[in-house]
């Protein structure tokens, strides 16, 4: 069995007799500084120490453009390095997070994915039988601490926990306080709504239609499920366009294609890929209501003043079609363990717990980056930072939450979708011809 010091250890020193630690707060660069320490993060005389090989991508790592992030990671490593015999060995992907976990996949096949590595939640699935089980989640805790969406997908079919979620988000409706008494919950008194606002001279109704993620996750997916309807079943095979879930479907497309022909949504929501692109639009006060994420809250209370945010907007559920079976994306980050070794798969969960999804580890990542928390546990922790929207971001995660299929197809039917929606607002294509489109492109 390996040797290893569990308790606090001496610091390692490079030659210029500068602790890790300092390095590290100099540096910033992560990966450089380790290259330059030596692997293992040791100088002459030091006792050579274990690494552990922890993967993020840039904004996730000491390489981010973030400070406050950065300074965050390097005292959080640092203080956890000083404690335990392991030095960490930051590894950093691409910044495309879908290349990122296309590479992490391609790896873990081959047997070569780091010690611990960064996966998009919804693309977990696809990583279970070659991450870890993990029986413990660390000091404090526990499966049952997770909204249940983390829950699901945190764990695989056989019921064994395979990561360990560590941030997430959520969509809602923002809607005008000083122009709207009670926002809209069903499709209808969205139309009937928006009619009224739209003749005052507003743009009463705004979402993102362009071609980016955000037109499914923020858009699509709320609205046709909150019908019932399945992108994919339980294999992973296509089934939007069949029975009730091609109905459902449909749905979404004339409802969307109502609210533009009735002068509610302007066509130029086709140019909106992601969230953010509609925050212009939200500070200009012409705007009513819209499709955001929990996000940009921080953004626009900077672009327009925090106070005058909160005086102005509001957030509900996104409107579902019959008035109450709302639902909504949450989306976050997920840590998969890949390493066999017994006791580097200990250091890593004490890492992780230490650094991002434990009490402490959770609430100071989340604040430093304005993330929600998948433990809801986390939220009522005096030490995280929320803000006037947080109970309702919490309720939404807790009540309406889903995550997008990890079936291969989801990225070819999401694609194919915001080319359709934005032929049925343009008025170039049916919905229903859109739709059998989007359903001979991906072969359902």
């Amino acid at each position: 069995m390996k040797s290893r010091r569990v308790g606090r250890r001496v610091l390692s020193r490079n030659a210029s007799g500068i602790s890790r630690r300092d390095f590290l707060k100099l540096s910033g660069a992560g990966v450089a500084g380790l290259a330059l320490m030596g692997v293992a993060g040791c100088g002459p005389g030091d006792e050579l120490q274990e690494t552990l090989q922890w993967q993020a991508i840039p904004s996730y790592s000491l390489e981010g453009t973030d400070q406050a992030r950065v300074e965050y990671l390097q005292e959080a490593i640092a203080r956890w390095e000083e404690e335990h015999g392991y030095t960490i060995e930051p590894l950093v992907t691409v910044a495309d997070i879908g290349a990122a976990n296309a590479r992490l996949l391609e790896q873990a096949s081959q047997g070569r994915a780091p010690d611990t590595a960064m996966v998009d939640s919804y693309l977990f699935p696809r990583f279970y039988e070659h991450v870890q089980p993990l029986e413990d989640l660390g000091e404090g805790v526990s499966l049952d601490d997770y909204f249940p969406f983390a829950q699901d997908l945190m764990t695989d079919d056989a019921g064994e926990v395979r990561g360990l979620m560590f941030t997430t988000d959520v969509r809602v409706l923002y809607y005008r306080r000083d122009l709207i008494d009670t926002p809209p919950a069903s499709w209808d008194e969205v139309l009937e709504l928006g009619r009224d606002l739209a003749n005052e001279g507003l743009d009463a109704y705004l979402f993102p239609a362009g071609r980016d993620e955000a037109t499914m996750t923020t858009t699509v997916l709320p609205l046709f499920w909150s019908q019932g309807g399945e992108l994919t079943d339980e294999e992973g095979n296509p089934v939007f366009a069949e029975g009730a879930n091609r109905e459902a479907m449909i749905n979404v497309l004339e409802y969307i294609r109502s609210c533009v022909q009735e002068g509610i949504t302007p066509q130029r929501v086709t140019t909106y890929g992601l969230e953010t692109d509609l925050n212009g639009d939200a500070a200009s006060g012409n705007t009513a209501m819209f499709h955001g994420g929990n996000w940009q809250v921080s953004m626009l209370q900077e672009i327009v003043g925090e106070e005058e945010f909160v005086e102005q907007w509001g957030v509900a559920p996104i409107p579902a079609e019959d008035g109450s079976s709302f639902a909504t994306t949450s989306g976050g980050q997920m840590w998969g363990i890949f390493t066999e070794d017994p006791e580097k798969r200990e250091a890593a969960i004490s890492f992780l717990n230490a650094v991002f999804v434990g009490d402490e580890g959770m609430t100071g990542w989340c604040n430093v980056g304005g993330y929600l928390p998948p433990r809801e546990t986390v939220f009522d922790l005096p030490e995280y930072e929320g803000n006037e929207y947080t109970d309702s971001f919490r309720e939404h995660l807790d009540q309406y939450a889903r995550v997008r299929p990890a079936a291969e197809v989801y990225e070819s039917i999401s694609a194919e979708m915001q080319v359709a929606l934005s032929g049925v607002i343009t008025g170039e294509t049916e919905p229903e011809q859109a739709l059998d489109r989007v359903a001979a492109a991906v072969g359902a």
